[in-house]
């Protein structure tokens, strides 16, 4: 391994099925155990009576969304080195290590924000106003939230299109994911479902990709041996 090839082709594979995979799985799984959840408008009347019967799984889902942003970061890992391996631009892989930061981070704040309100939603003495504020805080989403799955989503079409460190079938929809995530309303919300599916597909193709490697190689090395010895 070079000096330019700081993550090895195998562990690359890994640490893209284990990233990808792990962040779709617990970013989904987290949403389904919160399940149904009210709408930032709700009065807190009604908050205050949901948050009670269940205020166990919205802590639950709340842990999983973090387990998300914790398995995310190696899987943003994999790509950073993607990128060192190929011949591309030092920008990109520092703008690949930016936008992995950040969407870990917005993911963890976001699921820190459900085991606040797992954590109080079932104390008596939590006031109706204050627990409405932490679920506008929770259900509402944020800038940050958007501009980081945008971020690394260009990052991504950049590292396939221009450096060609990603396959082009992955950066185009990547491309068109980040467009989405800027739009308002259903189709944000479309973006952050296909981001999920995404990060998925690229930890199953980067780990594949690694594993016929090898043969590709001992294939074209052995002929220029025998050239060389006979």
């Amino acid at each position: 391994m070079s000096q330019q090839d700081p993550v090895s082709p195998a562990a690359v594979g890994r640490l893209a099925a284990l990233g990808g995979l792990g962040f779709a799985v617990a970013s989904i799984a987290g949403d389904l155990v919160i399940g149904p959840f009210p709408r930032p408008a709700t009065p807190a009347s009604q908050l205050v009576p949901f948050y009670a019967a269940h205020h166990a799984q919205v802590l639950a889902g709340g842990m999983l969304l973090g387990l998300g942003g914790v398995l995310f970061v190696p899987f943003g890992l994999a790509v950073w080195a993607r990128i060192r391996q190929a011949p591309g631009s030092p920008l990109l892989a520092g703008l690949a290590v930016i936008a992995t930061t950040m969407v870990a981070l917005t993911t963890l704040a976001g699921a820190g924000v459900y085991g606040v309100l797992g954590d109080i939603g079932g104390q008596p003495g939590i006031s109706p106003a204050a627990l409405q504020a932490w679920h506008i805080m929770g259900s509402d989403g944020s800038l940050a939230d958007g501009a980081s799955t945008f971020l690394f989503l260009l990052m991504a079409a950049l590292a396939g299109l221009a450096a060609r460190a990603v396959p082009r079938w992955l950066a185009w929809p990547a491309l068109l994911l980040a467009v989405l995530s800027l739009l308002p309303g259903p189709f944000g919300f479309l973006a952050s479902l296909g981001f999920l599916a995404w990060t998925a597909a690229a930890g199953i193709t980067l780990l594949v990709a690694h594993q016929s490697r090898p043969q590709l190689t001992h294939a074209t090395t052995v002929p220029a041996k025998e050239v060389r010895h006979a």
